[in-house]
């Protein structure tokens, strides 16, 4: 990095920011030089030699070199580049959420046009859909204007500098000294809970995944909704993933040191391409768009429908599916449409199994098959 680079780099860095930082560092305040700098040192016999003059305020003409000598020691003792050493100073008083792509054709640190819109994006739907959930969990998040403690956070975020390694962005959240009533979230700052709450359902989509796979049970997905994760979430990470889906995702939490890790964040998350597949089942799942196969349905008929030239009809069930009240619409064979025309005049529970398809307005079981009739006394012999 050049001087010029990294002169350009501290010049939003505040006395707060590198007063905070060496204190968090173990460095010793041993008094103050013209009310202008502050002196630092070390403790450490072995570091005796080291000095800091930190700049106090920033009216002073040679503020921005003096945070640059500052930085240029740190370099020194911390053994690293002065760039990274002025990144942790820039964002000591933030989360750093940092979103990597990792493909061949971003090896260089450059993206396609198109991917690269779409990454920024969707990026800030992941944000967006988090912050929601953070407040309020949700299955699907279907629009709506944002509160004002959405917009305020989403305001208060910053992008940082992409960087090389595949492609990456970073999204830096400060960190604020509002905190919330609830009991869980006393001693975390808003913008931690929010973070926190990135790594949770990253996790939970992670973990669903892998029950999926293992089960090929939709109903892996439900959990996850407590944790955070929401169809708009599984959208953001699909979209990420870039136009052809075939992109890993790596989503790395830098937290930031002015406040404690009391719920262990996990901070890695990586979702390889051949998850796309599974984000899009979760997705529709949540938002009520999916099939159920070889599902039995059980219920009253509610509606028959029948046109006198057709060998089939068409009925109407009233029944649950994953705990929620459907109505089921099933064509069944002619000779089956008069036994649950017959059932219906009886109030008759009838069951029926197939593939049952569901949407938010409507469920249609097809490919029927098995359609039976249950006494009313057969439905309660066990109790």
């Amino acid at each position: 990095m050049s001087n010029t680079s990294l002169l350009n780099s501290i010049k939003s860095l505040l006395p707060s920011q590198l007063s905070g930082y060496l204190l968090h560092k173990g460095w010793d305040k041993d008094g103050e030089l013209g009310g202008v700098v502050t002196i630092w040192h070390r403790k450490e016999a072995d570091y005796i030699d080291f000095e800091i003059l930190q700049p106090i305020t920033t009216e002073i003409k040679d503020y921005h070199q003096r945070v640059y000598d500052l930085i240029k020691v740190l370099s020194n003792f911390e053994k690293r580049s002065a760039e990274d050493v002025s990144n942790d100073l820039n964002n000591f008083y933030a989360d750093v959420i940092k979103i990597r792509v990792i493909h061949d054709d971003v090896e260089g640190g450059s993206i396609p046009l198109n991917d690269g819109v779409l990454l920024f994006e969707k990026a800030k739907e992941l944000l967006v859909s988090v912050v929601k959930s953070t407040y309020k969990k949700s299955k699907y998040f279907s629009g709506g204007k944002l509160t004002e403690d959405i917009t305020e956070y989403l305001e208060s975020m910053r992008l940082g500098q992409t960087e090389h390694g595949s492609y990456v962005v970073n999204l830096i959240a400060p960190i604020t000294q509002n905190h919330d009533e609830q009991e869980d979230l006393i001693k975390t700052s808003v913008t931690r809970a929010i973070t926190e709450n990135i790594s949770q359902s990253l996790t939970a989509i992670n973990a669903s995944i892998k029950d999926y796979k293992r089960t090929q049970n939709i109903s892996s997905f439900d959990s996850a909704v407590a944790s955070g994760v929401s169809a708009n979430l599984c959208d953001a990470l699909m979209g990420m993933s870039g136009e052809t889906k075939s992109r890993d995702i790596k989503v790395v939490i830098s937290l930031s040191a002015v406040e404690e890790n009391i719920h262990n964040v996990q901070l890695e998350h990586k979702f390889h391409s051949s998850s796309v597949p599974y984000l899009k089942i979760a997705s529709d799942y949540y938002k009520e768009k999916y099939v159920l196969y070889d599902h039995a349905v059980t219920g009253l008929v509610t509606k028959l429908m029948h046109d006198d030239e057709q060998d089939i009809g068409t009925v109407t069930l009233n029944s649950k599916v994953n705990d929620l009240e459907k109505s089921v619409i099933i064509e069944l064979p002619i000779s089956e449409y008069w036994q649950a025309h017959s059932a219906h005049k009886k109030s008759q529970i009838v069951e029926c199994r197939g593939d049952l398809h569901i949407t938010p307005r409507s469920a249609r079981l097809v490919n029927s098959k098995g359609f039976r009739i249950y006494g009313n006394k057969d439905m309660f012999d066990g109790e």
